[in-house]
């Protein structure tokens, strides 16, 4: 009796066995492959948004810059307008606050998990205020720096941003090195070093020149964009939920990015106008206006456009932060420099003369971004392999 039920349990664990080890069937394999193509095509739209986000932004607010100086009347003045511009990196943030209420209205009956709303509540007050920090010191260390280096001189300099952010993304273990990497982080510092051949209206005369406290700036702006980017990437790795999880996506993460960008870009402008009024620039914003080449409306617009402009880069580069890293964000903002140079040039925005070196910056930076999203298209593909 004892034998036959041990016979019987033993047939069944066997069957047991054969059910669990029996091959998937093709449909199962078929909606896997058909849900990670979705999910790629999907990665891939929003990365694409984000590159045109980031390159528009940046190539505006620096084609209307140069403009904005090339007009100004008394352009060498002690006072040159360093904390407006740097001002109006982040005063725009308003126009952020609609879309940000409207997605928060479209998403009210989502709610945060309890794990997100106990963490966020303890750390991301902080963050907002030293992101706004180094949002100011950044702004106000490269237009410092601008107003003393030869353009010569702070193009090959600033592009050191891209060893800080990779060095700062080490730390972190935020990056991993592969020769893709590699070839694109090197063609692109090319293509920012090599924008030395371009000039920037703004620029100073001989007698102007500071080389050794300019440097000093440019070199200090770099550290803190470096590391702005890589704790935004910290943030959404750390105290926001994991990409991975199916609840992040309906979460209406591009909201929670909109907020931090409002929160730190207020923080940065609180922290920046008392200085506006401290350098007595305030008082100068009249006479320029009255004194623009090219009339008052000119002038307004140009502010304005640099404002909005500079808020459109913003979403561009945190959202390239989240969606893929902080190196690939650099290396995408770093590159879009020869096609201001380019678009300088196009639109008459000084005395720039095309030469081989716009060529051959405008190569590298597509040889650059080219050999990254090579990179993310291999480790998708390799993923895909894994899982099936």
């Amino acid at each position: 009796m004892r034998q036959n039920q041990r016979m019987q349990q033993d047939a069944e664990g066997f069957a047991h066995i054969r059910l669990n080890t029996e091959p998937r069937s093709s449909s199962t394999l078929y909606n896997n492959r058909t849900g990670s193509s979705d999910r790629r095509c999907n990665k891939w739209f929003t990365i694409s948004i984000y590159i045109i986000l980031a390159i528009t932004g940046q190539s505006i607010a620096r084609l209307l810059e140069n403009f904005y100086y090339l007009h100004k009347v008394n352009k060498h003045r002690k006072n040159n307008g360093i904390w407006t511009q740097s001002l109006l990196q982040f005063i725009g943030f308003p126009i952020l606050i609609f879309p940000f209420l409207f997605l928060c209205f479209i998403k009210q009956n989502r709610r945060l998990p309890y794990t997100f709303i106990q963490r966020s509540n303890k750390y991301l007050a902080i963050f907002y205020f030293a992101l706004g920090i180094m949002m100011a010191i950044q702004a106000a260390s490269s237009s410092q720096s601008k107003f003393e280096l030869p353009f010569s001189v702070f193009t090959p300099v600033y592009a050191t941003q891209i060893l800080f952010t990779v060095l700062t993304s080490v730390v972190y273990k935020k990056i991993k090195f592969c020769r893709w990497t590699v070839i694109s982080l090197v063609f692109a510092i090319l293509a920012g070093a090599l924008t030395f051949s371009s000039s920037f209206a703004g620029g100073p005369n001989k007698h102007e020149r500071k080389y050794d406290s300019g440097i000093a700036y440019a070199f200090t702006a770099c550290v803190f964009f470096s590391g702005l980017l890589v704790e935004v990437h910290n943030l959404f790795d750390d105290v926001i939920p994991d990409r991975d999880d199916p609840t992040y996506r309906k979460l209406g993460v591009f909201v929670l990015r909109l907020k931090m960008l409002i929160f730190s870009s207020f923080v940065a402008t609180v922290v920046t106008v008392p200085f506006v009024f401290i350098s007595g620039e305030h008082q100068d914003l009249k006479r320029v206006m009255d004194g623009f080449s090219k009339g008052k409306a000119a002038y307004v617009k140009t502010m304005v456009g640099q404002a909005v402009a500079w808020q459109i880069y913003w979403v561009g580069i945190v959202g390239l932060v989240c969606v893929v890293s902080s190196v690939f964000s650099n290396v995408i903002s770093v590159c879009t420099w020869p096609l201001v140079s380019v678009l300088v040039l196009l639109f008459h925005y000084g005395d720039n003369q095309y030469d081989v070196f716009n060529g051959i910056t405008i190569g590298f930076a597509a040889l650059s971004v080219a050999s990254y999203i090579y990179m993310i298209h291999k480790q998708d593909s390799d993923g895909d392999e894994a899982t099936s």
